[in-house]
């Protein structure tokens, strides 16, 4: 705060300002009476270790006031900057170079900077209003990207604060690998970066942006810092299972207990995604007809998905629905039992089911309390991770991921001949770009236009060799 002193207001001159000491005590503002709004700061001299002035103690200002607001433009350093050249600015005059035309506009740029949003309140907001309408798997990998990723290394910034350097950078760390996730016991275990996550983290980030700039509340006109950055490119997967692979895999899959067993087999023939299948109503199949409905809230591209069943599958899915009542009431009893043994033991116990809760149970194909040694928060099972481990093991199989199962009825589709539109259409792929991955299988015209040539070109060489030897044999 600003001394104030009756005899602060006079006409600048160099002579006077000279006059002026560094006050010891605080600043002092002096006004010069000879233009309106011309300040002059003095303020205590600040040295260092050795001696030598740190600071200036005596500094130009242009003060006035925007809609009933101080505001202070920083001028330039007296002697630097002389009397009749900060009046010059102050007045506009365009012969002065580095003159402020319009001072107050400039302070309430720099207003508006500080009082713009920073990136993790705009985080907040699109939480809010974007992420929590897409499906729970979408916005968890969404809040996972922010978390780990996004709000470390840009959170704190206001939004026109972000250049794409800092937008490159984050890239290209995330994609080095990230930091590492810990486990219970605060051992790393594993990283969270590579380019998938990289790719994913620059596309949340533009999503925010963009709905900064397209919400009428918000209305942010600065750039997008995400524009021309060089993403990670991730190669599309491929892996399927091969023919040598299957036997060992339907195998171990028959060794597995029910739910699983028929969860993974109708991942792997249905060619559903994992969690289509978990959370399958019996109302979403239709038995009789064989085939399975995917309701658009459920369906990843929000259209109503309808696969057909094969008889198979079919059959085994008649099967489990007239056995299930019985294994419900079977499971409901096994953990009435082990609540009413008084020892505590290693598993979580878990209440008994009322007649509603069954009723409610009964209405999902794969109910998770038939799954004992991890119980899911929801009525259908949610976690395979410790089946899927079981099955990989037991079948001597490696990088091979759920998902893959999926992907594998497309691969033997496209093997057989199949057309890439009917592979899309059985998969529910929206976008036919997501089928190109088969078309690499689906070559059979290519191969036999290739046999032909083959053919063609071993038969011209073999012409080719009797026709030396026979000239030979003459010579």
């Amino acid at each position: 705060m600003a001394l104030v002193d009756p005899k602060t207001r006079f006409p600048f001159t160099e002579a006077e300002l000279r006059k002026w000491k560094p006050n010891p005590v605080g600043r002092v503002r002096l006004k010069d009476t000879g233009c309106p709004g011309l300040c002059l700061y003095v303020s205590p001299e600040v040295k260092n270790a050795a001696g030598r002035i740190k600071n200036n103690p005596k500094v130009f200002y242009y003060y006035a006031k925007a809609n009933g607001r101080p505001v202070e433009v920083r001028l330039g350093v007296w002697p630097s900057l002389t009397v009749e050249k900060a009046r010059e600015k102050v007045r506009g005059s365009p012969q002065a170079k580095g003159v402020a035309a319009d001072p107050v506009a400039v302070v309430q740029a720099r207003r508006a900077i500080r009082e713009e949003s920073t990136v993790a309140e705009l985080w907040a907001w699109f939480d809010r209003h974007h992420v929590a309408a897409l499906r729970p798997s979408s916005a968890s990998r969404y809040r996972d990207s922010w978390r780990l990723h996004i709000e470390p290394a840009l959170g704190t910034k206001r939004l026109s604060d972000v250049r794409r350097a800092d937008v490159q950078r984050l890239a290209d760390a995330v994609v080095d690998g990230g930091k590492p996730m810990k486990d219970r016991h605060g051992k790393p275990f594993r990283k969270t970066g590579g380019k998938g996550a990289g790719r994913h983290a620059m596309a949340v980030l533009s999503a925010m942006y963009h709905a900064a700039a397209k919400d009428e509340a918000l209305a942010y006109k600065g750039d997008i810092p995400t524009a021309g950055i060089r993403r990670p490119k991730v190669p599309s997967r491929a892996r399927f299972l091969q023919p040598g692979e299957l036997p060992a895999f339907l195998l171990a899959l028959s060794n597995e207990p029910e739910p699983w067993k028929l969860f993974w087999t109708c991942c792997l023939f249905v060619g559903l995604r994992r969690g289509n299948v978990a959370s399958a109503r019996w109302a979403d199949l239709a038995l009789d007809i064989g085939q399975w409905l995917v309701p658009e809230e459920r369906s990843k591209t929000g259209a109503l998905l309808a696969v057909p069943i094969p008889l198979p599958v079919l059959t085994r899915l008649k099967e489990w629905k007239a056995e299930l009542p019985a294994l419900l009431l079977a499971a409901n009893e096994s953990r009435r039992r082990l609540l009413q043994r008084g020892d505590a033991g290693t598993r979580e116990r878990q209440p008994e089911l009322t007649a509603d809760e069954l009723a409610e149970a009964g209405r999902y194909v794969f109910p998770s309390i038939l799954v004992s040694a991890k119980p899911s928060e929801r009525p259908h099972i949610i976690d395979p991770r410790a089946s899927w481990r079981r099955v990989l093991i037991s079948a001597g199989l490696s990088n091979l991921r759920p998902h893959d199962l999926r992907r594998s009825i497309g691969s033997w589709m496209a093997l057989g001949g199949v057309g890439l539109p009917i592979i899309g259409a059985a998969l529910g792929h929206k976008d036919a770009k997501s089928t190109q991955v088969y078309a690499r299988l689906n070559d059979g015209a290519v191969r036999a236009a290739m046999e032909r040539a083959t053919s063609a070109m071993l038969a011209a060489g073999q012409e080719d060799k009797t026709a030396t030897t026979h000239s030979t044999q003459q010579a």
